[in-house]
């Protein structure tokens, strides 16, 4: 069904780009190093430029990265486009077109015969949220996909990786036979007590990386006006539900990382279809709303150490706070360095948190729980190029060395 879909949805409009015989581990190099720099939001334009220029004069200390970050791009064209329809049946009362994806501490009840209702099991992440079923794991794919294709084409001007890139997109957003809706209303779905809950808007976070993908894509003959027009109406319609709806305001009144991250992709996803104010009344409250609320002046964040994962809510909530800086950036206000007079301050959070960045390293804050710090090596990137302090990069050499080599956060961030 993937490869029938691939063929008659996306094949007569990017002739050639589904179907590649492509050698991984294949390694193009820039074509075009005198464009300025691209509009992304939190990927770093300066570092994305001075990249590009870095690997086409083949400095080593890149390739490795480059060269993995190449065959991971490689693998993605190769890789089958996965809408959110191709779940086996709808969500109860929903359509295919509808997000599902199952709240991943809930379990079923082992004193009921059908296991409903599910309960809740704190700290206990439920293996079924993986099902094909569900969309998480098609929409973090899709997501993922999405930007590694359009870094592919900004780095190498390559027409393959936005053609494919740009059908990802379409899929996800724009075709009316496959696109999502732009709606949470059965996500952190509970079964036997609630069609969705508010808490997973929080997953959409993903599309963050949308984003930034169609502002590199936009050069290409591949985005056309018409794929730009649907796609900004898409994510004007997710706005709009997420300011309006009952979940939406849920979530927007959330204390911890949920809350964060709700502002981070409204301020994201406001500023990317053109409503520049409110992109701004939201980094203008990042202070009195998230940091004074949310950290302490030693740089903890109370709410994530609470939590059964804290070591990894701690840095998730803080990859929140690093994009409305980021998005602070392209509005000329500086979130980076805002500070309550005790001292809060994203950067306070991060110096609290840093030390522990490996997965080994002492945590005697609460229960670490399963953790990845390559999910946030580029935390420390940003944050030495922002405050202009390698010692952020000194942190990193606690990991796995031939990993870190290879980590495409030091190319892009």
């Amino acid at each position: 069904m993937l490869s029938q879909y691939n063929t008659r949805y996306f094949a007569p409009v990017f002739a050639g780009i589904l179907h590649l015989a492509l050698v991984v581990g294949f390694l193009s190099f820039p074509t075009n190093v005198t464009a300025g720099q691209p509009d992304t939001i939190v990927l770093s334009p300066q570092v994305l430029a001075e990249t590009k220029k870095r690997v086409l004069e083949k400095d080593p200390a890149l390739m490795p990265a480059y060269k993995t970050f190449m065959a991971d791009a490689a693998n993605v064209l190769l890789t089958p486009i996965q809408p959110v329809i191709f779940k086996p049946f709808p969500p109860p009362g929903g359509s295919l077109h509808d997000y599902w994806s199952l709240d991943p501490e809930w379990w079923p009840n082992n004193h009921t015969p059908d296991g409903l209702p599910y309960v809740h099991l704190n700290g206990k992440r439920n293996p079924q949220l993986t099902d094909e079923q569900y969309d998480r794991g098609r929409l973090r794919q899709t997501a993922a996909n999405a930007l590694t294709l359009a870094l592919a084409y900004y780095m190498t001007g390559d027409e393959e990786y936005a053609g494919k890139g740009t059908a990802v997109i379409w899929a996800w957003c724009c075709d009316s036979v496959t696109r999502m809706k732009p709606v949470m209303d059965y996500a952190h779905y509970r079964p036997g007590d609630s069609a969705g809950h508010h808490s997973g808007i929080i997953e959409t976070r993903d599309l963050i990386k949308i984003i930034d993908a169609v502002r590199l894509l936009e050069p290409s003959p591949a985005w056309s006006k018409a794929v730009a027009q649907k796609v900004t109406k898409w994510f004007s319609d997710y706005v709009d539900w997420l300011q309006k709806s009952p979940f939406g305001r849920l979530e927007a009144n959330s204390p911890d990382h949920h809350g964060t991250w709700f502002d981070a992709q409204l301020a994201v996803f406001t500023l990317s279809i053109g409503r520049e104010n409110d992109a701004r009344t939201i980094v203008e409250n990042v202070l009195p709303r998230r940091i004074r609320r949310q950290i302490k002046a030693n740089g903890s964040m109370p709410q994530e150490l609470q939590r059964a994962r804290s070591r990894y809510s701690t840095f998730l909530n803080l990859k929140a706070f690093f994009i409305l800086a980021c998005v602070g950036e392209r509005l000329n206000m500086d979130v980076w360095n805002r500070a309550d007079p005790d001292g809060a301050s994203i950067r306070s959070a991060l110096d609290f948190a840093a030390p522990a960045i490996a997965g080994d390293s002492p945590w005697s804050h609460g229960k670490t729980g399963t953790y990845d710090p390559f999910d946030f090596t580029a935390l420390f990137h940003r944050a030495a190029l922002v405050y202009k302090d390698d010692g952020y990069i000194d942190y990193l050499k606690a990991l796995p060395p031939q990993k870190l080599r290879q980590d495409r956060a030091q190319l892009f961030y």
